[in-house]
């Protein structure tokens, strides 16, 4: 199904009379129960049924009413994933055939999960209306429950829903005791439930019939412990979840297919100007609107409003829409056709004069002021709970009178409005509405007609003021808003001035930390900003770009700062009591450290710490860190040689070790002393594993050897031999039961009962380094030395699914304790998460510097620690990455979006203008240098674009890949101009000479071309250092061409016929950059950017012309070092018009930088201009002097990061406000 939640609302189906839908046929206007006309098919089986038990007529009725109701014009079968993590494109199937799958099963409860608009309530509707079609007497009984509409859904969930639909006690006891029920319960997000609803309506308990639950809820409204409010629990004790009764799905973004299945069923149902490829192509057409509409609410907007948005535009493949653009349109659109049906409708005379007047007065702006105010009165009224219930005798004198009253002016604009009626409940026709004309209330839709239009954005007194409320919790209203921001100027200029307002009035507080949410959540960057005194406790800063920005004395009590560009600001003496930076400390240690574990309770963390150094065996040791502080409490010594593993116990009171001294021991975990020494064997231990009951020890030895030892005794009770030489490591399996081993050439499974016996065995060409058990026991992931991991059925040892996780060897993989994540570990440096039902990336992390040795998950699976070569134990709590926006509706997911994709280039155009960056996909992507917006999209290579330069007459882009070519573009017109071939190798540098009509282009072996650019013709070529790869660039002022490989940049000079040395630096030079005046050469080496000047100043900038020989060095002044960087730099690019230059790095982003000079100093600071993104914290050179509230974590974090940190020596207290 995908399908529009708002298909089963005949508000939005053509040819209707009323836009306000009654749920409920049965029910006038006061609420007095009616039933509808039936047919005379259905009166005579009515007549049948008089005779039958009173029971069963009063489900015949109900079953009658039910599909007499159904009404819904459109229908398309939802595609599913198994859960949150898994990819929205594979490994998908129908979600009706799941439901029908728990049905015919034992599971009790089952959550399907959805965005907003994903049609979680239609699916309902349509499943409860497909099983009263099928019903038989006996068979279970489904019941649709609007769980909004109840009063108290997590205690009296069976008796309120049949009591609405007037069954009698008797019959309600007889339904639980003797009937089986499915309760399809819809909304749990909207009825705002936090408590598990099998439990709190106690439907485990003995005497409860066979009662089903599926329940609906909006994604971005569960935390990352969502699990717990819908998992069943064991009768008899609560305590214990019954995960195997637990069923999950998560319905899917609409396809291509569904979409056009979708439109071909809309288009016979009214006349249309447009046929299905109509509405197709320019769905296709508009940038990013197909996306939108993979959302099915917003395909139903987005159809109804197509017509208008396409209306008098030439060139769609420039028309972007947004999802406020086409709810602004819908809703003018919709009011538009209700005010015609209404000017056409037979009135009285008052309400014809009352419509006139309405009229008169602007019938589309009244409709939408009524929907506004009443989206207002609901969140003020009803914390923004959505059903509204109205009897007129009792509510008359409330504040929903004024919404639902019986006054024509009233009953004229609530039939036009976007309502739906349920008797005497009313509510918008999805949340998705209401949470759009609520922030109507903050910002007004401009005219639809008028592109340049702005907002009203009148002032309000601060109390007044809608922002007032916190919207943080609010990601759709924070998405509406923050595209208005980015549609209207004024809008923009009313949150900065919020923000201002702030610094004198702490009443404003509140509302300038939704404002700067709203604008950081529009992309908007704070780059250099004086936000110095700011008040905004609390706000969403997540992703925000600071750079160099003051903060100086601002109250930032609990404002989240996860993943934000927050280098060189100044925090001095600002309020940051419970701020989240959404990273923790890494543990520093003193040698390489190998291999790192949880104790079971979480308290300790254990680390094995191997020097390599033969002349200080006493230096491997193990140290034990407390989770709390993060404080080392203990250093283990006592191993002679190096430590291959270690484990806690199940109780975390003692730890087994493992090492080369052939030894294995059991350490006391609270007094840091060997308990007993396990020992008879002369060969080192290669492995060691401690089953789950915690009585047996198993060590492999370097011969191959296994041994199980008993824990209690210290005996050795099984020796085997003959695993071969392929089997050097082991894990034990959940159950305690089986043993994995692992090596060489593939895995095994060993029973290691009284008689051990080979269970299963598989060969692998990759040898497996890695390897753990899923918590559940039923499947096993291992990492090899190709980079791949690979998922297996621990019973027959099938691969399930494999994939390439990295690019080097896979040190480390663990399944997180819910068994929903997979993290993996690399020589590469990286540590990744994925989902572990799909191999979906779900985040990356980087930190560590050389490779990293292993990688665990906290026992509640909020942290991951992960061990190196770089004498670090990593920190990451991944929650914090896994709560993240969707781009273009607004919901918050626990599926994170991968990091942006590789960028491997940067250049200049020579007005400054543009900046071109390509990578993978080989696509050329053409950027604004001033707002950081794509201009353009340009594809061609075969593969990764790995270089790319303008021609200095701004005619020509060139570019070259590791599909072996070089390409030449039209820089105006954006299309391919000439290929050039003859290289055998990727193509890694490429420069334009300083008339523009040669580029030359170097490989990855050393040769460069040079190339007439009008013939194509290669006219030289060189050859470079031996066969090192290295980076070129043409030097300003003459044919001289600067090459750069390991650590040196030297010139070429025709005259000389050989290389001269311009400056060397002490790292491996990877790319580098001259300035247009020559004075500056950037140089990018190991995720650093280095700065150097002359060491005296050139005069008149005359080329170098130093005869051979010379070895002097004119760049040796190294002015500053930019190293806040996530990854590797890909390319550097000088703006021609300024000293301004790009970077461009693998973890995806480009970034613009500026040079300052200090005039008296001399002294120079790099400033950070725009970044395309930032994928973790940034705060290097950050000053946090006299902050008040940072906890000793966070200091610690900073401090680690390379900011200034000072704690004042009187904490203040934040003010109340």
């Amino acid at each position: 199904m995908s399908f529009s939640s708002l298909q089963d609302n005949p508000l939005l189906q053509p040819n209707l009379a009323s836009p306000v839908v009654s749920g409920n046929q049965g029910l006038n206007h006061n609420g007095e129960r009616i039933f509808s006309q039936l047919d005379r098919a259905a009166k005579i089986e009515r007549v049948k049924v008089q005779e039958l038990p009173t029971l069963e007529h009063a489900l015949y009725l109900l079953r009658v009413q039910k599909t007499e109701q159904y009404k819904q014009v459109v229908y398309i079968d939802p595609f599913a994933k198994p859960n949150l993590k898994a990819p929205d494109d594979k490994n998908l199937f129908l979600l009706i055939d799941k439901v029908k799958e728990f049905l015919a099963g034992e599971g009790q409860v089952m959550l399907i999960l959805g965005d907003s608009g994903a049609g979680k309530s239609a699916f309902n509707r349509h499943l409860e209306y497909e099983l009263w079609q099928e019903y038989r007497p006996g068979d279970r009984i489904p019941l649709f429950i609007n769980l909004p509409a109840l009063d108290r859904p997590d205690k009296n969930l069976i008796t309120e829903q049949l009591q609405s639909l007037e069954f009698s006690e008797q019959q309600i006891q007889d339904l639980r005791q003797h009937h089986q029920l499915l309760l399809i319960c819809d909304g749990y997000d909207e009825s705002q439930l936090t408590s598990n609803l099998h439990t709190t309506n106690a439907l485990n308990r003995p005497g409860q019939q066979d009662i089903k639950l599926i329940i609906t809820c909006r994604t971005q409204y569960l935390g990352p412990d969502y699990r717990d409010r819908f998992v069943p629990r064991v009768a008899g004790g609560y305590h214990l979840p019954a995960n195997d009764l637990f069923h999950e799905a998560v319905i899917a973004p609409f396809t291509k297919d569904q979409i056009e299945k979708y439109v071909e069923k809309y288009v016979p149902l009214e006349p249309r100007t447009w046929i299905t490829k109509e509405y197709m192509d320019k769905l296709a057409t508009i940038p990013n609107l197909m996306d939108l509409v993979k959302n099915p609410f917003l395909l139903t907007l987005a159809l109804e409003a197509l017509p208008m948005v396409v209306q008098g535009k030439s060139d769609l493949s420039r028309l972007r829409v947004t999802r406020v653009q086409l709810f602004d349109i819908f809703v003018d659109h919709w009011l538009g056709v209700n005010k015609r049906r209404l000017q056409d409708q037979k009135l009285d005379k008052a309400e014809r004069a009352t419509l006139d007047e309405l009229l008169e007065d602007g019938f589309e702006k009244n409709g939408i002021k009524f929907q506004r105010d009443l989206a207002a009165a609901i969140f003020k009224e009803q914390g923004g709970r959505p059903v509204v219930e109205y009897v007129h005798k009792r509510d008359k004198a409330s504040w929903k009178a004024l919404f639902f009253s019986h006054g024509f002016e009233t009953t004229l604009l609530r039939d036009a409005s976007l309502l739906s009626r349920a008797g005497t409940q009313y509510r918008f026709v999805h949340r998705s509405v209401l949470e759009y004309f609520f922030s109507c209330t903050i910002c007004e839709p401009a005219d639809i007609n008028d592109a340049d239009a702005d907002t009203n954005a009148t002032p309000l007194p601060v109390g007044d003021h809608p922002l007032s409320q916190s919207l943080i919790e609010e990601p759709s209203i924070v998405q509406f808003l923050a595209e208005r921001a980015q549609i209207h100027p004024g809008f923009k200029e009313h949150l900065h001035a919020l923000l201002e307002l702030s610094k004198s009035d702490p009443l404003a507080s509140q509302a300038a930390a939704n404002a700067i949410s709203i604008i950081v959540r529009a992309g908007v960057q704070f780059n250099g900003a004086d936000l110095r005194s700011v008040r905004i406790p609390g706000a969403d800063l997540t992703g925000g770009q600071f750079d160099s920005a003051q903060f100086l004395n601002a109250d930032l009590t609990g404002v989240n700062l996860t993943k934000t560009w927050i280098r060189q600001v100044d925090f001095s003496r600002a309020l940051m009591d419970r701020v989240m930076f959404g990273e923790l400390p890494y543990l520093q240690e003193e040698c390489q450290v190998d291999s790192c574990a949880f104790s079971p309770d979480g308290r300790l963390l254990a680390t094995t710490l191997n020097n390599n150094n033969m002349a200080a065996p006493q230096d491997n040791s193990i140290g034990i860190y407390d989770t709390g502080t993060w404080t080392k409490t203990h250093t283990l010594r006592g191993h002679n040689s190096k430590i291959t593993g270690v484990v806690y116990s199940p109780c975390s009171r003692y730890l087994v070790s493992g090492s080369w001294d052939g030894t294995v021991r059991l350490w006391n975990c609270e007094t840091g002393m060997v308990d007993r020494i396990l020992e008879g064997h002369s060969e080192g231990v290669e492995a060691v594993a401690l089953s789950p009951c915690g009585k047996q020890v198993a060590s492999v030895y370097r011969d191959r050897s296994l041994r199980l030892w008993d824990v209690d005794t210290g005996a050795c009770t099984l020796t085997l031999s003959g695993l071969a030489d392929i089997f050097n490591r082991i894990v034990y399996s959940p159950n305690g039961l089986d043993l994995a081993v692992y090596g060489d050439g593939g895995i095994g499974i060993y029973n290691v009962r009284s008689k051990p016996s080979l269970l299963a065995l598989r060969r692998e060409d990759a040898k497996p380094l890695c390897l753990a058990f899923s918590p559940e026991g039923r499947r096993i992931v291992a990492g090899d030395i190709l980079g791949k991991v690979v998922v297996y059925d621990a019973a027959s040892l099938e691969p399930e699914f494999r994939w390439k996780a990295h690019v080097q060897d896979v040190t480390g993989v663990g399944f997180s304790p819910d068994g929903q994540l997979l993290v993996s570990c690399s020589r590469d440096s990286l540590v990744k998460l994925w989902g572990s039902n799909s191999g979906a990336l779900i985040s990356n992390f980087t930190g560590h510097t050389k490779p990293v040795a292993s990688v665990n998950f906290s026992p509640d699976g909020s942290k991951i620690a992960s061990s190196s070569h770089d004498q670090t134990v990593r920190l990451w709590s991944h929650v914090g990455w896994l709560r993240q926006y969707h781009s273009e509706t607004g919901e918050i997911s626990l599926s994170v979006s991968t990091l942006p994709g590789r960028t491997e280039c940067v250049a200049y155009s020579p007005d400054g203008l543009f900046i071109a960056s390509g990578g993978r996909g080989g696509r050329l992507t053409i950027r604004s240098t001033q707002t950081g917006e794509v201009e353009c999209v340009m594809p061609g290579h075969k593969g990764r674009v790995l270089c790319v330069a303008f021609s200095p007459c701004g005619r020509w882009i060139a570019s070259g890949g590791n599909d072996k070519a070089v390409r030449l573009w039209n820089a105006h017109s954006r299309l391919p101009f000439r290929e050039l071939l003859g290289y055998w190798t990727d193509i890694i540098s490429i420069e334009f000479s300083g008339d523009g009509r040669e580029v030359v282009s170097g490989c990855q072996g050393g040769v460069f071309r040079v190339w007439d650019v009008e013939s194509g013709v290669s006219k030289k070529s060189y050859q470079g250092f031996s066969s090192t790869p290295c980076t070129i660039a043409y030097f300003p002022g003459r044919f001289q061409l600067a090459f750069a490989r390991k650590g040196k940049v030297d010139i070429w000079d025709d005259r000389y016929t050989t290389y001269q040395n311009l400056l060397h630096v002490e790292c491996m030079i990877k790319h580098f950059a001259i300035s247009p005046c020559g004075e500056w050469i950037i140089v990018a080496g190991n995720g650093k950017v280095h700065l150097f000047v002359p060491k005296t100043p050139r005069r008149n900038k005359q080329p170098f012309t130093r005869p051979p020989g010379r070895s002097k060095q004119p760049f040796t002044r190294c002015m500053t070092v930019v190293d806040t960087f996530f990854g590797e730099i890909t390319g550097l690019g000088w703006r021609p018009d300024a000293l301004e230059f790009a970077t461009s790095c693998n973890d995806g982003s480009v970034r613009v930088w500026k040079l300052v000079q200090d005039e008296d100093t001399g002294e120079v600071e790099v400033k950070m201009i725009w970044s395309s993104g930032c994928i973790g914290l940034a705060v290097s050179d950050a000053v946090f002097s006299d902050a008040v509230g940072l906890s000793s974590i966070n200091r610690k974090l900073l401090k680690q990061r390379g900011a200034f940190v000072e704690i004042p020596s009187i904490q203040l207290q934040s003010p109340k406000v």
